[in-house]
């Protein structure tokens, strides 16, 4: 964010001069700023201990509306208890809310030279559903609520009171996303390679492990969906590792020298910060590049940029990579492709180069992704990190200043405020980052292409 997104959208509701809470604020202090202003800003209540804040309340003739700005192009009925708990408590307090809406981002928006905050926001006091259509008003689905705040309350005491807390796994773990607390909970490296937890996509693997099956070869047929990868797994239990060796001699049939290993590095922008660009839309800084003629030799080339880079990073790209040839991206459907057709769009002047680029594309985590190749190292996982050590324990992330893509793109923020000698660091730091993925690009495949040959 170039600026706090607050500021954002107290421009766009012309109310940047209204009064405004501060932390730590009582009740009284709270009631006290609220006389005599038609808005308040974050205003802080609370309720035996439970405290809250709720973004902007307008006065209105028979109470007060609060509206809710999200970073985000949809609102869904998940967050109606929040709502709710917010109105519970403020009415507590004597604060009266009758009414809700939400600031959005219109995420068809297209920023041209200037922001314009008319059309990047919208207002709707509505909830979305799951396609993301406008569904029930707020207001009434709030008014269908009755949380006992009471209980929530008693019971939340009670959890900060315990000593302790009996950990045991369930769904929520891992459901979407692996819980935030999930490894100060459970310490899966004390679990085996093949074990039951590890089965992709199952929803079977909690409860086998529940009955004490620890290995996925021990887990009954009836508890495997037999996905590929499932297929994969079992055989891999069974005898340590899998491969489809048919199917990956056919996916290598595909690949054509020179060879080039790419990867990008990007950052997002909830607030498009340069013309073309949309909410949410991404700004690659940096790929790596080493390309592998048919003697094995490897050439290396890389792009590193900052602010409005967008266009020095097409031509840069353009001009370095081969223009024949396979082009090796791991998982590049979500990833790189997907970035190179964005930029398309917004330089169209590029388009057909990029598009060109992308029909080249050949996806180096397919043969895992798929099953086609399987280790019990693995542990259920297929990403770059994870794959690496089944080739090689001579070269690690672990050597590097920057291990993952998120420190990289942390760094990357830190740029324009350090002093020169500080950004060469940053820069060398991400590029060598950067550098490792496509190397173990080179090593992965070469690896893939050994087993492959071995009896």
């Amino acid at each position: 964010m170039i600026e706090p997104y607050s500021s954002l959208w107290k421009r766009y509701l012309k109310i940047e001069e209204a009064p405004h809470g501060e932390v730590g604020d009582t009740n009284e202090a709270t009631l006290q700023k609220m006389k005599g202003t038609p808005v308040y800003l974050h205003a802080r209540f609370s309720y035996r201990e439970c405290r809250t804040q709720i973004p902007i309340l307008i006065k209105k003739p028979n109470g007060y509306h609060a509206i809710y700005p999200y970073l985000n192009s949809t609102v869904h009925e998940s967050e109606a208890l929040r709502f709710k708990l917010n109105q519970m408590i403020a009415k507590q307090c004597g604060i009266n809310i009758v009414s809700h809406e939400v600031i959005l981002i219109q995420k068809d928006y297209v920023r041209q030279e200037s922001l314009d905050l008319d059309s990047l926001f919208f207002r709707s006091d509505c909830f979305f559903n799951r396609r993301n259509h406008p569904s029930k008003p707020i207001q009434e689905v709030l008014d269908a609520l009755n949380p006992d705040l009471e209980t929530m309350i008693q019971d939340a005491n009670v959890l900060f009171e315990q000593e302790a807390i009996t950990m045991q796994r369930n769904k929520q773990c891992t459901a979407g996303r692996r819980c935030t607390f999930y490894e100060d909970c459970f310490d899966d490296s004390l679990l085996p390679d093949d074990s039951s937890l590890f089965l992709t996509t199952s929803q079977y693997k909690l409860e086998a492990f529940q009955k004490g099956i620890e290995h996925i070869q021990d887990m009954d047929l009836s508890m495997i969906e037999g996905s590929r990868l499932q297929y994969a797994q079992v055989m891999a239990s069974r005898y340590g590792s899998f491969m489809d060796r048919c199917a990956l001699q056919t996916w290598f049939q595909q690949i054509q020298y020179p060879i080039s290993y790419l990867d990008f590095e990007w950052d997002t922008f909830g607030i498009p910060p340069y013309p073309g660009m949309k909410p949410f839309d991404v700004l690659c800084f940096q790929y790596s590049l080493h390309i592998e003629d048919r003697d094995q030799m490897l050439d290396h080339r890389d792009f590193f940029g900052v602010q409005d880079c967008r266009e020095a990073f097409i031509r840069s790209l353009i001009d370095n990579l081969p223009k024949s040839g396979s082009i090796l991206v791991y998982n590049m459907e979500g990833a790189e492709k997907l970035r190179l057709l964005q930029l398309a769009q917004q330089f169209p002047q590029y388009q057909k180069a990029l598009v060109s680029i992308c029909d080249r594309m050949v996806d180096l985590s397919k043969p895992f992704e798929t099953g086609v190749y399987y280790e019990n190292r693995m542990r259920g996982h297929y990403s770059l990190k994870n794959i690496l050590p089944l080739f090689t324990d001579e070269v690690s992330y672990q050597q590097l200043a920057i291990h993952n893509g998120i420190n990289a793109v942390m760094a990357y923020r830190t740029f324009d405020l350090a002093d020169k000698s500080e950004q060469r660091k940053i820069s060398q730091d991400i590029r060598n980052y950067c550098r490792m993925d496509t190397y173990a690009e080179y090593i992965v495949y070469h690896g893939l292409l050994k087993k492959l040959k071995e009896e």
